[in-house]
């Protein structure tokens, strides 16, 4: 099995005033050819697929586009995680759009996944952080443990606010 591990994107960073998309462009398009010419099995992007909360309309885009030719219409599962930089609502917005495309959204820390199937794997298996792929060229499963970034307030979301002491 074959899987590229990516990260740290930052999609619409600049340099003061100056766009660098024209780069960002460059380096997807690298980075969709590394996975054509080895035949990766899988795609993970694990964190800062963004450089802020609120990316230009060119970088999500940009974000979009990039992520539906690395899945190589479905036939590639990939995987991408928000990281400190990203807004989780953001990265989980077009999520049932993303998954009749194979792309797995991972917005939230200990994000429960819907499991489907589309022509070449299905999730097998999800729990909280939990993961299992069935890709229908391998006999066995891939299983991941996964969260996106945690901050204090999403560790508070997720644990419940702490009680007042009395």
């Amino acid at each position: 099995m074959k899987i590229l591990h990516t990260a740290d994107w930052h999609l619409g960073k600049r340099l003061d005033r100056f766009s660098r998309l024209e780069e960002q462009i460059s380096v997807m398009n690298e980075i969709i050819e590394i996975a054509d010419e080895h035949k990766v099995n899988m795609v993970i992007i694990a964190g800062d697929l963004f450089d802020n909360f609120n990316p230009s309309v060119e970088a999500v885009e940009l974000f979009y586009k990039t992520l539906k030719r690395l899945s190589n219409n479905g036939k590639r599962p990939v995987i991408a995680i928000a990281g400190n930089h990203d807004s989780p609502n953001l990265i989980n917005a077009p999520d049932p759009l993303a998954r009749e495309c194979g792309i797995i959204l991972i917005g939230h820390p200990q994000a429960k996944i819907q499991e489907f199937e589309v022509e070449n794997f299905k999730i097998i298996n999800s729990l909280e952080g939990f993961l299992e792929l069935k890709l229908n060229q391998f006999a066995y499963p891939i299983r991941l443990i996964h969260t996106a970034y945690a901050n204090e307030v999403r560790l508070k979301q997720y644990f419940g606010e702490e009680k007042e002491k009395a």
